[in-house]
């Protein structure tokens, strides 16, 4: 991998969305999945919390629709079919092998204890 190329990951997985984007399509048994399934993943695993600002459901599918997914896709690490609202995953061993390297508590898609 270029260092080039591992910059443009470390700057994608470096929004905690995305990496949240991932790890749920990674441990999607089909590797794929609707955006309205991936936003009610992300919004249920929310931690409520005071300090943090907590997104509504609309304007986290928007962020989804409209930042996250086309630029997932533009660098291949997705497939975002528009049309049909599917999201698939398009496994990346550089990708994976970084967030394999994150400490659970940065990676993981839901809250911890």
């Amino acid at each position: 991998m270029g260092t080039t190329q591992f910059d443009t990951y470390l700057k994608l997985l470096s929004d905690r969305q995305r990496r949240r984007i991932i790890c749920r399509l990674r441990a999607e048994t089909a590797g794929q999945t609707t955006v309205e399934d991936l936003v009610d993943h992300l919004y249920g695993d929310e931690p409520a919390s005071p300090t943090a600002a907590h997104p509504d459901r609309d304007q986290l599918s928007i962020q989804l629709v409209h930042t996250h997914l086309p630029k997932l896709d533009e660098h291949g690490l997705v497939h975002y079919d528009r049309e049909n609202n599917a999201v698939r995953y398009q496994s990346d061993e550089q990708v994976e092998t970084i967030l394999d390297a994150l400490p659970v508590d940065v990676a993981q898609t839901t809250p911890g204890p």
